[in-house]
C-alpha cells in the first residue's frame, strides 16, 4: 500500500521522471495557488499547441508521455477508464491512425513497457477510474509511472511511482493486483497490430448516432 502518512508534495512539484525523460507532477489540489490558477480553464495544459489534459491528472500524464516518447496522441475521453475502449492513437508526424488493443486483466498477453494500465471505476478511483504508464514488467511485478494518486515524491534514482504484484497462472493468464484494496485493475492497452487475446469491443450501434432535433412546445405562463 502507498504510505498515506506521507505529506503530499505541493501542487506542480515534480514527483519523479519516468523513462523517456517525462516528469510526473503533484496534483495536490489543496495546495493550489488560486492566484495562478483561478479557474478550470487555467488548468488546461498543452504541449506544442496540442491539448494534453488538465493539470496534473492521470490522463494528462498518459497522453503527455505518449506524445513525448512516441509522438502519438489519443482522443479525448470523459473518464480514465474510457481509454480501455479506444481503438487507435494518432501519429502527430503524419496523421496515421495506429491500432490500440485492449487486454482485460487476466489476459494471456501481459502488458509491456509503454502500455497503459487502466483501473475500473470505484473505490480509490471512484467515478473516474485511473490510468498509468507501464515502465517495467516481470513474471510477478509491474512498475508504473503516474499522476494523481498519493502525490509523493519518488525515491531518489527511481523512475516509477509504484510497483504492483502480478501473477502468471498455469494457463498463461497474467493477473495484476492493485495496491489499494478497494480498487481493481481493468486491464491494459497496447499499440499493436496483433489482436490475439485482445478484447473485442465490437462496433458502436449506429442508432446511437442517429440524432434528431425537435423543438419543444413553449411552456404557458404559470405552468
Amino acid at each position: 500500500m502507498p504510505d498515506s502518512s506521507l505529506r503530499p508534495a505541493r501542487f506542480g512539484t515534480i514527483l519523479g521522471v519516468a523513462p523517456g525523460g517525462v516528469p510526473a507532477y503533484s496534483s495536490d489540489y489543496d495546495s493550489v495557488d488560486k492566484t495562478e490558477l483561478p479557474n478550470r480553464a487555467a488548468f488546461r495544459h498543452s504541449v506544442d499547441g496540442i491539448f494534453m489534459g488538465y493539470k496534473w491528472q492521470c490522463v494528462e500524464f498518459a497522453r503527455r508521455w505518449l506524445y513525448r516518447t512516441k509522438g502519438w496522441v489519443f482522443g479525448d475521453v470523459a473518464m480514465a477508464y474510457d481509454i480501455f475502449r479506444l481503438k487507435s492513437v494518432r501519429s502527430i508526424a503524419d496523421g496515421t491512425e495506429l491500432p490500440l488493443r485492449s487486454f482485460r486483466n487476466g489476459a494471456k498477453r501481459p502488458p509491456e513497457p509503454g502500455a497503459l494500465l487502466i483501473w475500473n471505476e470505484g473505490g480509490e478511483f471512484v467515478v473516474t477510474g485511473h490510468v498509468a504508464v507501464v515502465t517495467e514488467v516481470t513474471a510477478d511485478t509491474v512498475r508504473i509511472a503516474e499522476q494523481n494518486v498519493d502525490n509523493a515524491i519518488w525515491p531518489a534514482g527511481q523512475d516509477y511511482a509504484r510497483e504492483l504484484k502480478a501473477t502468471t497462472a498455469a494457463d498463461g493468464s497474467y493477473w495484476i493486483e492493485c495496491t489499494f484494496g478497494d480498487a481493481t485493475v481493468l486491464g491494459w492497452v497496447i499499440q499493436t497490430d496483433d489482436d490475439t487475446h485482445a478484447e473485442d469491443h465490437g462496433e458502436a450501434d449506429p442508432r446511437l448516432f442517429d440524432l434528431q432535433t425537435r423543438r419543444a412546445a413553449e411552456a404557458k405562463p404559470g405552468t
